[in-house]
């Protein structure tokens, strides 16, 4: 530290120097430009090809349709079976097989021009066999001709069968509109039947992931409730590809620091092999769909009641707009609801809302409103809400922001942001946000909801945590608000949620998408919370009390935590990358700056390196904020001796120390000087 004289003030001051200033970002960052996630797509769903296309020697062999059966011995199916794959960045074949399959006892049936060896050993077509026992990797011949290389990869997870009724998953794939139906079969790592019977619906899932991803993912609707791999009974959920993270890790380690953070509602998940009409498809992540239901938001289902109380079906009625020419458009102060004419007699509750994004709120919202701040509100659920439960919650959430965004925190009916949003809530949602820098933030798939009055306390709440695949540092995109703020989410030592305007906002950065024209406020929720001291000192008093032993844990030791979640799911995501080729750098990515490594473990190291110095920068931070106001001397107190110590130092007295001198920093300009000494003196003056 540097003493320095002032003469303009004839005092001694100290300049600090900041744990918190921004380091220069890595040369190599400069290269790379940020990714406008909102701008139209153009090829984006097409990845680089093999670079030798024309040297692709056994692109085509004289053997057809192989397939291998039997694949789950202990039980009576005809789902399990799967055909061979061919590469082309490898210019091979690939069987991919699931935990259940016992390769001493295969049926390999295939039509081919002559016998069929591997390993020079004839292959009988539709008899049992041991021989993908014997070896990882078998020379094929068809007759004396050679037909090039088959790999042989086993998962070490459980599985998910899928046949399809009408035109596959590959149509799917291509038309996000289709619906399919079908079988599924759902089986442990060790065989046991999670579930056996028809699929209701399987429709496309995502907005932007859709666009950019070959391997999809999908919504899952069972005809009936069913209780999967012990998350509790439902009919819907989800098949997420993760295709986008690399790792295949960032919904999962959230999803267990959500968990241990002791948040509301989160969403239970597990990892499976998918196979659809005998084409393996991948690693997937089975979850559950965030909805109010029992096993999930477990509050009042008013849609539910709502049906009791009308003739027709909700969504059979009329949809009705207010203060905007249609149902598409985005308006601040609009909203829209279905003209339905019976409400139970208590409309207060539950309901689930998400934060969205300006230009998805027209298409992907048939209940809901816009703020006079201009923050899209999607209503979730009901989904088909009548005129009478979008105004009444309507007018609750324009009651809390009006309280967030006054000078006092007090809205004009005098009541404070705290009596409407669960503020722990709030905070421990941001702070999710935060730590992984998820691109998203605030702006979509940030959910929160409110439980009848009657059940609940009557406030919003701010869960489940949702959607990370474009988190820590898997995404380069800038954000920035009317303050001058900007969020980097690819720098470990930026904030970024913090920084995130409500969407809609044309912030001036180039890389940002056209943006609505309207007059939506500069700041978001979280950003206007976290201008207030009081706010930012609860963040601080739950990461270090909930968060930091998880992320601690998670990214350091000698053992991290999440090399354990890596190893878990090793063997499936071995065969996922060879079916999908996901390693080996920017040229198999869909997007540039996606954090791609040159193996799975790779990837999983820079996920994990990634987090330990974003917890480590995050800590320091946020530690100032850990102290007591103006408590110097970490007494527990702020009094007049914390004043007389600061004064003391300042007049360079060499017996002053300063136990806590981030507790001093009141003007929280990163310097103690005078201005600090006189706020201290006013504070306590006003005591």
């Amino acid at each position: 530290m540097n003493r320095i004289i002032s003469s303009a003030l004839k005092c001694i001051a100290l300049t600090v120097t900041s744990a918190f200033l921004l380091s220069p970002l890595d040369s190599s960052a400069f290269s790379i430009q940020p990714v406008n996630k909102d701008a139209p797509f153009s090829d984006c769903s097409k990845k680089a090809e093999s670079s030798n296309d024309a040297d692709l020697k056994y692109a085509n062999i004289p053997v057809s349709d192989l397939k291998i059966g039997n694949l789950s011995p202990d039980i009576t199916t005809d789902l399990d079976y799967t055909y061979w794959w061919y590469s082309e960045w490898d210019d091979c074949r690939y069987v991919f097989l699931p935990s259940t399959a016992d390769r001493s006892s295969l049926v390999i049936s295939y039509t081919a021009d002559d016998t069929l060896f591997l390993n020079d050993e004839p292959v009988k077509s539709g008899k049992t066999t041991d021989l993908l026992s014997k070896a990882d990797s078998f020379s094929i011949k068809v007759g004396d001709k050679d037909c090039g290389t088959l790999k042989i990869m086993q998962s070490n997870l459980g599985c998910i069968y899928i046949s399809t009724s009408k035109n596959g998953l590959d149509a799917l794939d291509s038309n996000r509109n289709l619906t399919e139906t079908g079988k599924i079969l759902m089986l442990s790592s060790d065989g046991h039947t999670e579930y056996s019977g028809d699929i209701d619906k399987l429709t496309s899932h995502g907005n932007s992931s859709w666009d950019y991803s070959q391997k999809k993912s999908y919504n899952l609707k069972l005809p009936k409730k069913a209780d999967l791999y012990g998350m509790g009974k439902a009919k819907k959920w989800v098949l997420l590809s993760n295709y986008l993270d690399h790792s295949m890790l960032r919904n999962k380690l959230t999803e267990e620091m959500c968990k241990s953070a002791g948040i509301e509602c989160v969403m239970d998940s597990v990892y499976a092999d998918l196979y659809a009409d005998g084409s393996y498809r991948g690693t997937y992540q089975l979850y559950e769909k965030v909805q109010i239901q029992k096993n999930r938001i477990n509050i009042r289902d008013l849609e539910e009641e709502t049906e009791e109380y009308n003739i027709r079906d909700l969504e059979e009625y009329p949809q009705v707009v207010v203060g905007t020419n249609d149902c598409t458009e985005y308006m601040e102060n609009s909203y829209k609801y279905f003209d339905i004419p019976n409400d139970p007699d208590d409309i207060t509750g539950g309901y689930l809302l998400e934060f969205q994004q300006w230009n998805r709120y027209g298409t992907k919202c048939d209940s809901g409103f816009v703020t006079s701040r201009g923050q899209a509100i999607a209503v979730k659920e009901p989904q088909y809400a009548s005129k009478a439960q979008i105004e009444y919650i309507r007018s609750l959430v324009q009651d809390a922001e009006d309280a967030i965004y006054s000078k006092d925190g007090y809205n004009s009916k005098g009541r404070r942001y705290s009596d409407y949003i669960d503020v722990d809530s709030f905070a421990k949602a941001y702070l999710v946000q935060e730590i992984s820098e998820n691109i998203d933030a605030t702006s979509s798939s940030f959910f929160l909801w409110k439980d009848s009055d009657e059940n609940g306390d009557g406030k919003l709440h701010f869960s489940p945590e949702w959607d990370f695949d474009f988190s820590y540092n898997n995404l380069y995109t800038i954000c920035g608000n009317s303050d001058g703020k900007r969020g980097y989410s690819n720098r470990y030592n930026s904030l970024y949620a913090a920084y995130m305007p409500i969407h809609g906002y044309d912030d001036g950065i180039p890389s940002s998408s056209s943006k609505s024209g309207r007059p939506t406020v500069g700041i978001s929720w979280a950003g206007t919370l976290y201008k207030d001291d009081d706010f930012i000192r609860l963040v601080a008093k739950y990461y270090f009390e909930d968060f930091r032993p998880y992320l601690d844990e998670l990214a350091t030791g000698d053992a991290p935590y999440l090399e354990r979640l890596a190893d878990n799911i090793r063997p499936s995501a071995e065969m996922n990358n060879a079916r999908w080729h996901t390693y080996g750098g920017d040229k198999y990515s869909p997007l540039p700056s996606i954090m791609s490594g040159s193996s799975f473990t790779d990837s999983a190291e820079m996920l994990r390196s990634f987090i330990e110095k974003r917890s480590g920068w995050l800590s320091e931070l946020w530690l100032p904020y850990t102290y007591l106001k103006g408590d110097i001397n970490a007494d527990g107190v702020f009094s007049v001796a914390d004043a007389v110590a600061l004064q003391s130092w300042l007049l360079g007295q060499s017996d002053t120390s300063l136990t806590h001198w981030q507790a001093a920093d009141l003007c929280r300009d990163d310097r103690l000087d005078v201005f600090d000494l006189t706020s201290m003196k006013k504070e306590l003056l006003s005591k």
